[in-house]
């Protein structure tokens, strides 16, 4: 047991806690909390949390550089009347940039493109899903919060070594449109500005939208 707090003071924290209605298993699951230090940072103001609604991403900033990103937050929706078909992500990721490139969970991310996608050729959207399956793809809430920090976005994912914009896609988020018809969002420069579009899986894929993975 800890010396350095006062039963006085743990019975306070356990009242509180009590009073806002946490349950035995919230507090387990507190004590497990990857990231308790950004809460001590919430609480001496050197971080802040981003109010939850449905059209914001849910993160905490940490510092200059790095950023909390609940995996498990709506993403937002590409257009008016799309659904979310698919959603894969759970728990809190800690999205650092570095000098060589943007972490997640300390893991580098990097754009992929399938062999049947360079040289010029293309294949469908379905197919590219159907190789990217098992790998670490990542959510549109990423891409949510990579847009409300765009300083945190690598300068290389502009453009590809011939100029050409990049549209980055975020392949654990599959929507669906009104017709039930497939898409998936993407992080894009245009101009003087990041923004977010997105593609139908039924059209061909080719050289200039790779997928972000967490390199493994």
């Amino acid at each position: 047991m800890s010396s350095l707090y006062s039963v006085g003071q743990m019975n306070q924290l356990g009242d509180s806690l009590e009073a806002e209605g946490f349950a035995t298993s919230d507090v387990t699951q507190l004590t497990q909390y990857s990231n308790i230090a950004g809460i001590k940072a919430v609480l001496n103001g050197s971080a802040k949390i981003v109010p939850i609604s449905e059209d914001t991403s849910r993160f905490i900033t940490l510092n200059e550089t790095t950023i909390a990103v609940n995996l498990a937050a709506a993403p937002k929706l590409p257009f008016n009347g799309a659904e979310v078909e698919q959603n894969v992500g759970e728990g809190w990721a800690i999205l650092e940039k570095r000098t060589e490139g943007l972490y997640v969970n300390g893991e580098k991310m990097v754009l992929y493109l399938s062999k049947r996608q360079k040289n010029g050729k293309q294949l469908k959207g379905f197919e590219l899903r159907e190789e990217l399956t098992g790998k670490p793809v990542l959510n549109a809430s990423v891409l949510d919060a990579l847009l409300a920090n765009t300083h945190l976005i690598p300068e290389d994912w502009k453009r590809d070594e011939n100029g050409n914009a990049i549209y980055i896609f975020f392949w654990a988020s599959i929507f669906r449109g009104l017709g039930g018809c497939f898409c998936v969002r993407c992080l894009c420069f245009c101009g003087v500005r990041w923004y977010s579009h997105y593609d139908w899986l039924n059209y061909g894929w080719y050289g200039d939208v790779p997928a972000a993975l967490r390199a493994s």
